[in-house]
């Protein structure tokens, strides 16, 4: 199955794969909060993520993150994001 992920989140929102659990490509216009473990792959845009830390990480088109502490993803322009959904260690 092929899915262009790009065109599906912008005009949908929101894309999954079926069948595929912890995995979704979707369109980030304001910031979030996220509790759990996360793998993100950046399709389009730019955004930032603030860590417990304090530090952050700017992620800009085809760069990823893999996060395992609550974290804010804030983008600095609307973004798609690939995300899994990861078992916490």
């Amino acid at each position: 199955m092929k899915l262009h992920l790009v065109r599906l989140a912008k005009k949908q929102g929101e894309a999954h794969f079926p069948g595929l659990e912890g995995f979704r490509a979707y369109l980030l216009t304001q910031p979030e909060q996220v509790e759990e473990a996360r793998l993100y792959v950046l399709l389009e845009g730019e955004v930032v993520v603030d860590l417990p830390d304090q530090s952050y990480l700017h992620l800009r088109k085809g760069e990823a993150a893999y996060l395992e502490q609550p974290h804010r993803v804030s983008p600095i322009d609307p973004s798609v994001m690939a995300v899994w959904r990861l078992p916490q260690s």
